[in-house]
């Protein structure tokens, strides 16, 4: 019997790999965030995605934040003053020929659907007293 060779197209190559080193640096940073990363202003920063570039060399990481306007605005400084050292660390962790540089965005599609869900409870609340 001959076997024959498993088809698999580069882009899905590529596609598969973008997506378990993007996993890779989500986890590796959120420890890094959560254990190492000793700025009193940062916060309860949770990584919620990372999406890579094609080359592998951006990383736009996600993140959301418990808190209020003012703390999310104290954790995104937190954040950007500490990619240096964030990129250094996970260099450390993670060994790739280029190590992609890091962008920080805060993920407003928690707030989004807690808005959602809230207007949704009204409308019922509203029907059920009628």
């Amino acid at each position: 019997m001959k076997l024959s060779p498993i088809n698999l197209n580069t882009s899905e190559m590529e596609s598969r790999r973008s997506k378990r080193i993007a996993d890779q640096i989500k986890n590796e940073l959120g420890w890094l965030i959560e254990q190492k990363l000793n700025d009193p202003e940062k916060g309860f920063i949770t990584l919620t995605r990372v999406k890579l570039s094609p080359d592998l060399k951006l990383a736009s990481v996600y993140y959301s934040v418990l808190g209020d306007q003012i703390k999310r605005q104290q954790s995104s400084d937190a954040l950007e003053r500490a990619i240096h050292f964030l990129r250094r660390e996970l260099g450390r962790k993670i060994k790739l020929k280029y190590l992609p540089e890091l962008r920080f965005f805060y993920d407003d599609s928690l707030d989004y659907s807690a808005h959602i869900s809230n207007i949704i409870k009204k409308i019922h609340n509203d029907k059920s007293n009628q």
